[in-house]
């Protein structure tokens, strides 16, 4: 017994009529009754009561009737499914990342994403750099969203992980809200100040982008270091220091801190996708990728996810 048997029977069974039934399969009517013959022999039981008018169900035939149905039912899910894992319509995403990435195109990427594959299960881990290389090294998420250091993309991020540039910011410095009268801020003049910072995590996170622009303004900044970017602006609101950031931390300074441009150049901050280099991507993950690397920033994950020229 095969599936086009099946479906043959069914057929035959709904229409009480194996005429009418070869109309409705596109066939002609001697293959549909070989067919018809060849499961009744197989089951060795009749299926149908062949008469002038057409043909009625035996209690046999009632009794496939339910089952067939069930078994084309159970093959259209299974089909479907994989087809839509394979198309990267479903299936399992699991993303780690840095706090600070959420709102400097996280969570607009993760939206955009949702809306079209709507049916992949998004799975996160929340970590410090370091973890959130460790967790794309070991299995346990696909990709890693990270700040690189100021080295880029080749430093820190070791033989087995590609790293793909996803997003560019400009530094800004974060003050007190009292002192929001300055258009830009030299760095210099902040010299005797505490600068809040993020823990400092394997290759240094943000920490290494304050100090380097600290350093570049001619001096080394006295740091106070907190674990989330968050609670830096909170502590920079609550008058305990400045600090000097990703410009799109504006949207979490509230109404006790402020950003403001600086007087001179520092290196941008640059987030990145992490990914192991030896294991081919999953179909949602391959979809996440192409993506997120939809942007105008050069990508470096290889042929396989590169925009087309002029693309």
């Amino acid at each position: 017994m095969d599936l086009r048997q099946l479906r043959y029977f069914l057929a035959v069974a709904e229409e009480r009529s194996v005429t009418r039934a070869a109309a409705r399969l596109h066939l002609t009517q001697p293959p549909l009754s070989a067919q018809l013959a060849r499961l009744e022999s197989e089951l060795g039981v009749p299926l149908f009561v062949r008469h002038r008018r057409g043909v009625d169900l035996t209690d046999a035939g009632r009794q496939l009737v339910e089952h067939a149905r069930r078994l084309l039912s159970d093959v259209e899910t299974a089909t479907d499914a994989v087809r839509r894992t394979g198309q990267g319509r479903s299936g399992r995403l699991t993303l780690a990342f840095v706090p600070s990435v959420v709102w400097s195109g996280l969570a607009e990427l993760l939206r955009r994403f949702h809306d079209r594959r709507p049916d992949v299960e998004l799975r996160f881990l929340e970590a410090r750099t370091d973890a959130v290389t460790e967790h794309v090294r070991a299995g346990r998420a696909d990709l890693g969203i990270v700040n690189l250091p100021p080295g880029g993309a080749g430093e820190g991020v070791g033989p087995d992980l590609d790293a793909a540039v996803i997003r560019r910011e400009p530094m800004v410095a974060v003050l007190p809200r009292e002192r929001a009268g300055v258009e830009r801020v030299d760095l210099a003049e902040l010299a005797g100040e505490p600068f809040l910072c993020p823990a400092m995590p394997g290759w240094g996170g943000l920490t290494r982008h304050i100090v380097g622009a600290c350093r570049l303004s001619g001096f080394e900044p006295r740091l106070r270091e907190v674990d989330l970017v968050q609670t830096v602006v909170a502590l920079v609101g609550a008058g305990f220091g400045v600090s000097v950031l990703p410009a799109s931390v504006e949207r979490v300074c509230g109404t006790e801190a402020v950003t403001r441009p600086l007087a001179r150049p520092v290196p941008v901050v640059e987030t990145a996708l992490l990914r192991r280099r030896a294991e081919p991507p999953s179909p949602p993950v391959q979809r996440f990728l192409r993506m997120a690397l939809d942007t105008p920033e050069p990508d470096a994950l290889g042929p396989a996810f590169a925009r087309p020229i002029g693309g």
